[in-house]
């Protein structure tokens, strides 16, 4: 999608928001943030891709707490690229799931180790959108802005949640 689909999106009067940030921002701000909740999605539905994989090795692995930590994972992930989705169309964007997630989705063949090291990848990217994230609600309390304030907020709350679910149950102590 080009600059002048995404502004005509972003600019139409009519959107209904969960938060409102979406008139209390100015157009280029909303492209900018627009682009960069895409950016965590396509981070998050690549996760999700690792995620779908690892799963997939593990289905003859008969110790049942790994396959329900991997469904439980996978769950979140779900959930998380839900949220930023409904986030890119508050603000007036558009955000092609199916579509991202195929681009993350190679069938290339890979152990369950290459696996683990995609997942970490993107969860060092989730970290730097984090700090994004504080930022963008850091302006926006400056700017006495509590729509956007609620709505990075939210956005923030999410991504700790899942970065936290990662962390606790794959990335703890692991030499990668």
């Amino acid at each position: 999608m080009n600059a002048l689909q995404k502004l005509y999106i972003a600019s139409h009067p009519l959107r209904i928001s969960r938060y409102g940030a979406h008139t209390s921002l100015s157009i280029s701000e909303r492209v900018e943030i627009i682009d960069a909740l895409t950016q965590t999605l396509s981070t998050t539905l690549g996760i999700l891709a690792q995620l779908k994989r690892g799963q997939q090795k593990l289905q003859n692995i008969s110790f049942l707490p790994v396959q329900q930590l991997f469904r439980r994972l996978v769950r979140a992930n779900a959930d998380y690229a839900q949220f930023l989705a409904s986030g890119i169309a508050d603000l007036g964007g558009y955000a092609e799931t199916a579509a991202l997630y195929s681009l993350n989705d190679t069938h290339d063949p890979q152990c369950f180790a290459d696996c683990l090291s995609g997942i970490f990848q993107g969860t060092r990217r989730l970290r730097a959108v984090d700090a994004l994230l504080r930022d963008y609600c850091e302006c926006a309390i400056a700017n006495k802005d509590n729509a956007s304030k609620r709505f990075f907020e939210a956005c923030t709350r999410h991504n700790a949640r899942f970065l936290s679910l990662i962390e606790a149950n794959l990335a703890d102590g692991q030499p990668w």
